[in-house]
């Protein structure tokens, strides 16, 4: 990923090389969001991480990350996440109804938040 360079977007992936996690959203056929619940935490998330792939039967297992606002609170909206979280619940997905892949910035796995004065 290093020498990766693209004609329109430059060396786009040399920010997350050496990064342990890649936070991304999988959009469905229909456009939307994959969500998935952990049933041990009790929340919904958007946010996952790979963990494997298995090309012949062409399923993923991707874990849940979950999202915080800035006052801590679980939220799925990319305007209010200021940090996610690494969890270790696991889930075997079938990739033939992903339609694409958004990256995220790994940097919000690290949880810095910087509130700048108004004045």
């Amino acid at each position: 990923m290093k020498d990766f360079h693209s004609k329109y977007f430059g060396q786009l992936l040399v920010k997350i090389v050496g990064s342990d996690t890649i936070p991304f959203f999988l959009v469905t056929h229909n456009g939307t969001h994959l969500k998935l619940l952990d049933t041990v935490k009790q929340f919904e998330t958007e946010f996952f991480r790979i963990e494997a792939i298995d090309r012949e039967r062409c399923r993923g297992t991707i874990s849940l990350l979950r999202a915080f606002d800035y006052e801590d609170r679980d939220t799925n909206l990319i305007a209010d996440v200021v940090r996610l979280e690494k969890t270790s619940t696991e889930k075997s997905i079938e990739l033939s109804g992903i339609y694409a892949i958004q990256l995220l910035k790994p940097e919000m796995l690290k949880g810095k938040l910087i509130i700048e004065p108004k004045w």
